[in-house]
C-alpha cells in the first residue's frame, strides 16, 4: 500500500510538472518552452489530446526497460536527473537570501525568498533561536527522509 501511494503521488507530480514549468519564471509570465512543447498546434491552449500525447511520450521515456510499468528505481532515476539539472544550488539560494550575511536565515529572509522553508520554519529551527543555518536545514531534511524511509538524494547530502 505504501509503494502504491508513492507511485500515485509521483505520477501526479510528474503529470503536473510540465504544466508548472510552462510558466516562464524568468519573465514571470506563462508561455515558456514547456507550454510550447505541450501545445503542438500552437493555438495557445493545451487540449486533452495534446496533454495525453505529451505524457504518453514522457511515460515511454521514463520506462527505461520498456515493460510498460514504472518502478521506484525508474522514478528515482528521473528525480535524480531532474535535480541534477537544477541550476541553482541550495547553498547559492541560501546565501542569496541571507540579506544580512550572518550565515543564517531569519523569518523575514526566509519568507521573502524561500516560501517552502518558511512554512516549516519552526520545525527547521532546531535550536529555537529565531533563525536557521544550512546545517539545521540539512538536518531537518535528513530527519524527514529517515521518517519516510527514503534515502536522501546526493544533492541533499551536500
Amino acid at each position: 500500500m505504501k509503494m502504491f501511494s508513492r507511485m500515485i503521488v509521483a505520477g501526479c507530480l510528474l503529470c503536473a510538472a510540465p504544466l508548472v514549468q510552462a510558466c516562464d519564471v524568468k519573465n514571470g509570465e506563462c508561455g515558456g518552452e514547456s507550454f510550447k512543447a505541450l501545445d503542438k498546434n500552437a493555438d495557445g491552449a493545451i487540449s486533452q489530446k495534446e496533454f495525453v500525447a505529451f505524457h504518453g511520450a514522457l511515460f515511454k521515456k521514463m520506462d527505461k526497460n520498456g515493460d510498460g510499468k514504472l518502478t521506484q528505481q525508474e522514478l528515482d532515476g528521473v528525480h535524480e536527473k531532474m535535480a541534477d539539472k537544477c541550476d541553482v544550488s541550495f547553498d547559492k539560494r541560501f546565501d542569496e537570501n541571507d540579506i544580512n550575511s550572518d550565515g543564517a536565515l531569519d523569518k523575514d529572509e526566509v519568507e521573502i525568498g524561500m516560501p517552502m522553508l518558511f512554512r516549516h520554519f519552526d520545525e527547521i529551527d532546531a535550536n529555537r533561536d529565531g533563525k536557521f543555518s544550512k546545517e539545521e536545514v540539512i538536518g531537518h531534511m535528513k530527519k524527514m527522509h529517515e521518517k519516510r524511509g527514503e534515502p536522501m538524494m546526493k544533492r541533499d547530502r551536500q
